[in-house]
């Protein structure tokens, strides 16, 4: 009987401590994701950099600095491409993660279920209400700079072709 309860004690220290590292590797994709994010907000601000500088200062003639600007559109609209993909992907694999976790918790006797609580409170559909995330929001930035990019890769272009 005794060798029981220290056998089930056992497991369940064991349970925590797998639940334990779950949480900080999850915690650990979530800082990969942001730092990716930062990589590509950084790619794209040296792209703009580099386009205002060539249309505004570098003194090239309007044809030439369209060989040189096209591609660099094209550039920083592929770099986009991949960092939504990445986005994309961390989320389902982060997403994977928190269920995984919160599966877990309902193993715990006297647990907070800290993870079940958050999705109820912050993730949960409600009617006429949006759910909270920043995935959702990091998605919009790679878009937005696709829309700046083509936008005005397009009026360089006419402007060039017209003037």
């Amino acid at each position: 009987m005794e060798q029981d309860v220290k056998k089930k004690s056992k497991e369940k220290i064991n349970k925590f401590d797998e639940y334990k590292f779950f949480a900080e590797s999850t915690q650990h994709l979530s800082e990969r994701r942001q730092s990716a994010t930062q990589t590509y907000l950084s790619i794209n601000t040296a792209i703009v950099g580099v386009l205002t500088f060539l249309i505004k200062d570098s003194g090239i003639a309007e044809e030439r600095v369209l060989l040189v600007i096209v591609p660099l559109f094209l550039v920083g609209i592929l770099a986009c491409w991949i960092w939504y993909k990445i986005i994309v992907q961390y989320k389902k694999l982060i997403n994977w993660r928190y269920d995984q976790l919160m599966e877990m918790e309902h193993q715990f006797d006297n647990c907070h279920q800290i993870y079940i609580n958050e999705k109820e409170k912050f993730f949960k559909f409600t009617k006429g209400k949006r759910k909270f995330g920043f995935s959702r929001l990091e998605r919009v930035l790679p878009i937005m700079f696709i829309v700046l990019y083509v936008l005005y890769s397009a009026g360089f272009i006419i402007y060039t072709i017209a003037y």
